[in-house]
């Protein structure tokens, strides 16, 4: 046997081999492709970019057809690291976002989906939470879309500053969300600090099974002191079966009254209990009231239509001890007790709300709302014996409520 022979014998091995090997391959990636999961998503965008023929199409066809919410998030994260790339390529002609408003709006703006992107975040709201956690490569795509020559786009780098307070309930519930998705204890504890306890009490959930602890003495005395009080207890929930309560029937859509507001006060004047309950609902439900409204509301002369204007919100004032005083009914002292607990603001307590809250007779420190008030007067109290870091903390409009900055 010559040596041509020889050669040519080795060339046929290898190719062969090469012919197993591409078998096993495709094979491998159609078993994938029938599971696209989450987990396989990696494995399928490796064989698209790196496959040849058959093992890149049926790559290719996999990742097109994902359905599940957990595979699609990994392929859009593969996009955001690459927007220019064929993943990328792929999620925009098959119309792919990931499922977290920050990462989708994050998505969008690197892609250079900017129409897309501004009716979902005009104010930079979602897009400076998910930049704050990007890594270099992805801060730099979201810098070089900033600095394109879009003139709204400018907007990311300034805009004006808002107090905490002044955040929207979305914006607050969109930041807690997102610092739950990372694990960002700190931050959570500050919302729990921060915020009104409809808000912040929940979070206790999450930072006990955490096992997180502040680096500081005080602060881990005050989450210890937090987590024994808050153990077994719960927010109030509202029901969700009203079938046996005429109260909360009155108040469902239902059979609704319409009209204006000024409509809507009118026969408020002269209608029976019911109906002022009905009412009052349809007035909740406006997208404004004037100031004179809630007070309307708070000094009618049956019970049950006061008692709808602190269920529907509309008299709640953010008083620790609101109307406990001004309403001889028992049901409409504790709603508004309850409102006015869970809707204060402890960044925002003085000493006088301090000595209020300790005003309170001994019974009121029994119970479901008794346990919010001993949660309120621990962080108020932590605040008193801390001034000075009670200060006056603002924070650019778009940065929203997700960083959690100490407000005045």
């Amino acid at each position: 046997m010559d040596k041509n022979e020889i050669q040519k014998i080795e060339k046929d091995i290898q190719n062969k081999w090469l012919l197993i090997g591409s078998f096993i391959q495709r094979k491998a990636c159609e078993k994938l492709a029938l599971d696209s999961s989450a987990d396989a998503v990696p494995l399928l965008i490796n064989a698209f970019n790196h496959g040849g023929g058959k093992i890149k199409a049926i790559a290719e066809a996999a990742l097109r057809a994902l359905k599940d919410r957990d595979a699609i998030d990994v392929l859009c994260n593969a996009a955001i690291q690459d927007p220019e790339g064929s993943i990328a390529n792929i999620c925009l002609q098959t119309k792919k976002r990931p499922s977290s408003p920050e990462q989708a709006c994050l998505f969008l703006f690197v892609t250079r989906q900017l129409e897309e992107y501004f009716k979902e975040d005009d104010d930079f709201q979602y897009l400076r939470d998910a930049y704050e956690r990007a890594d270099p490569k992805v801060k730099e795509h979201v810098i070089s879309v900033v600095r394109s020559g879009d003139r709204r786009c400018q907007g990311f780098f300034g805009g004006r500053r808002k107090k905490l307070q002044d955040c929207t309930p979305e914006e607050i519930r969109v930041a807690i969300d997102s610092a739950l998705r990372h694990k960002d204890w700190s931050r959570l504890f500050r919302a729990f600090r921060e915020l009104p306890l409809k808000h912040g009490f929940p979070l206790l959930v999450h930072l006990r099974t955490s096992a997180w602890e502040p680096a500081e003495e005080d602060m881990k005395g005050l989450l210890h002191q937090a987590l024994v009080e808050s153990k077994g207890e719960s927010l109030p929930k509202k029901r969700q079966d009203v079938s046996s309560s005429l109260f909360e029937r009155w108040l469902s859509p239902e059979g609704r009254p319409t009209g204006s507001e000024g409509e809507l006060l009118e026969k408020l004047k002269t209608c029976a209990p019911p109906d002022g309950v009905r009412i009052v609902g349809a007035l909740a439900a406006l997208s404004s009231l004037s100031p004179s409204t809630a007070g309307v509301i708070a000094q009618n002369a049956h019970w049950l239509v006061r008692m709808a204007g602190f269920v529907t919100g509309i008299t709640a004032t953010g008083d620790i001890n609101a109307t406990s005083s001004n309403d001889t009914n028992y049901w409409v002292t504790e709603i508004a007790n309850v409102e006015g607990i869970l809707e204060f603001w402890p960044a925002s307590a003085t000493p006088n709300d301090l000595e209020k809250l300790e005003a309170s007779p001994r019974e009121a420190w029994a119970g479901k709302l008794g346990t919010f008030r001993k949660l309120l007067r621990l962080l108020i109290a932590q605040r008193m014996d801390h001034p000075g870091e009670i200060t006056p903390v603002e924070f650019e409009a778009g940065e929203f409520a997700g960083t959690f900055i100490e407000a005045e």
